[in-house]
């Protein structure tokens, strides 16, 4: 802001000589404000309702309202009010400070450098007042737009994933996922392949927020390209758990962007009730629960996304007519109450081994059905055979 356009408001309630208008007008001037024609304390106080005065001088004496002072002050915050105390009855300076004024100058003083140098403090105190001000509507404009783009990316995101509970091929599919912030890192797909193949996974993009989001993106293009070229037979990646992760650590590594993701792929066989998986890196991993027992499914294999000549670990497990899967990402582990790790994969174990109508009901199970601001996001994935 220019000098020449540092306005101010001077509020003379009752007579004050022209002599110390003139002198305090000057000083303000010297200073490089404009303090603008005198006007009285009413219409000050509805000016400084409309539109705010960097510095406000109101003129003082033994005879003036502290109430109305008081009041001055509130309507002209944050910018400061400096007392001129003139009169033969000058206001007294401890009451004048206790309702909030900036600073007391004497009208009739001779010592115009104190004068000057109050008022320059307090313009420059107000110059930045204004600056924060501006700078805080801009700052709220930002992310007043930042949080559009990100209800515009969460809404992408939901359309991404399938339904909360799906049946696919005689298997029953649920899942949930909690974001950390406003957009997920955690991501789950599952879909149908043929009449008697269908795959599923869980994959979990290094960081949070928004780039780890947009990661979510392209993994769900590349696991549909897969399955396009299977339908038009000119690939057949998609019939290999181990494959689709060399096919997503490749495009991920073109990208350049940095991240990388740990993933467990499922694909199950109704013909021949079996589950072949690859392992990038998942952990905790899934846990079989079967037979009357539950279990860890064994397989670690590398991160997706890290090392061109990465390998991943592939399995195959028979399955009963009645068994269930529950896979979690991680951040389950960090609002899981156990005091170690030993002791958190424990009670996932015990969870599972007593079955559960829902995920829902699992959650309460696990004592983190009421978490409201976890530290990462969470996933969990339910696939069961429907009897």
């Amino acid at each position: 802001m220019n000098n020449a356009e540092q306005q101010g408001l001077i509020i003379v309630p009752g007579d004050l000589p022209d002599v110390e208008l003139a002198s305090i007008v000057k000083d303000a001037a010297e200073c490089g404000l404009v303090l603008g024609s005198p006007i009285s304390l009413d219409l000050a106080t509805q000016r400084l309702a409309e539109q705010a005065s960097l510095v406000t001088v109101v003129a003082v004496d033994g005879s003036t309202s502290l109430e109305q002072l008081r009041q001055l002050v509130v309507e002209a915050e944050p910018h400061p009010v400096i007392a001129l105390n003139s009169g033969a009855r000058p206001a007294d300076l401890k009451q004048l400070l206790a309702v909030g004024v900036a600073d007391v100058l004497d009208a009739d003083s001779a010592d115009t450098e104190r004068n000057r140098a109050s008022l320059a403090r307090h313009l420059r105190r107000a110059e930045l007042v204004a600056e924060s001000e501006t700078l805080r509507a801009e700052l709220e404009q930002s992310l007043a737009l930042l949080k559009e783009d990100q209800q515009a990316g969460r809404h992408v995101q939901r359309k991404m994933l399938p339904p909360q509970e799906a049946v696919i091929n005689d298997y029953r599919f649920e899942y949930r996922i909690k974001p950390s912030l406003f957009l997920s890192g955690d991501f789950i797909d599952f879909f149908r392949i043929s009449e008697s193949l269908s795959m599923f996974y869980l994959a979990d993009i290094s960081g949070h927020g928004a780039s780890s989001a947009f990661v979510t993106v392209l993994l769900k293009n590349m696991t549909n390209r897969l399955l396009r070229n299977y339908n038009r037979g000119s690939s057949f990646h998609i019939l290999s758990p181990t494959d689709v992760l060399w096919r997503i650590n490749k495009e991920l590594l073109d990208t350049g962007l940095g991240k990388h993701l740990t993933i467990f792929v499922g694909l199950l066989d109704r013909i021949e009730n079996t589950l072949q998986y690859g392992v990038g890196g998942h952990y905790p991993m899934p846990i079989l629960q079967q037979n009357g027992k539950a279990e860890f499914l064994a397989g670690t294999g590398m991160p997706v996304g890290l090392f061109d000549d990465a390998e991943f670990d592939g399995r195959i497990v028979e399955l009963e007519n009645e068994f269930s899967l529950t896979l979690f990402s991680d951040g389950i582990l960090e609002v899981m109450d156990q005091p170690d790790l030993k002791a958190k994969e424990q009670a996932l174990l015990d969870a599972a081994a007593r079955g559960y109508r829902d995920l829902n009901e699992l959650a309460v199970a696990l004592g983190v059905d009421q978490v409201v601001d976890a530290p990462d996001d969470i996933a969990a994935l339910s696939v069961s055979r429907v009897v």
